[in-house]
């Protein structure tokens, strides 16, 4: 027992092992401590990036100038497989900026494929009510665009 006013004497060795053991109990308790964290109910997020392929062939009834409906933004898809992209993009208090992207477009099945100028590829499932077009990302998101087709 140690006595106040007496000299503690500690060897250096022995010291310097208790924080390491120590570390790796605390370590291998707070692991199985988090592991039994999730709920067996509970969604995961899926954070892989699923590569869409550029598949199938431009389809002549969506060839045209399409405005969506809150004017922001006008994509011209040609017939040929290739589209334009014009968009006003809104900035918090500044002027909107003009974006202007290009690339080519494909339908598939029920899915109009968009590869950028870049390549990366968007997907969307689509229906086609005579002169408006609404596209639905096959992302988590499920963005929606309403369009209407441009006389």
């Amino acid at each position: 027992m140690f006595e106040p006013g007496s000299t503690l004497s500690v060897d250096p060795k022995s010291f310097m092992k208790t924080p390491t053991i120590f570390s790796f109990v605390f370590a291998a308790a707070l692991v199985g401590v988090c592991a039994g964290c999730s709920h067996p109910d509970s969604d995961e997020l899926d954070t892989t990036v699923k590569k869409i392929a550029f598949e199938g062939a431009p389809d002549p009834k969506f060839a045209g100038t399409w405005k969506t409906e809150d004017g922001v933004s006008t994509y011209t898809i040609k017939a040929d497989g290739s589209y334009e992209l014009a968009s006003k993009i809104q900035v918090a208090k500044q002027k909107p900026i003009d974006s202007h992207l290009t690339g080519n477009w494909a339908v598939k099945a029920d899915q109009m494929l968009f590869k950028d100028q870049s390549g990366n590829v968007s997907g969307y499932t689509f229906a086609l009510e005579g002169t408006k077009l609404t596209l639905v990302s096959n992302g988590t998101l499920k963005a929606k665009t309403v369009m209407d087709k441009q006389p």
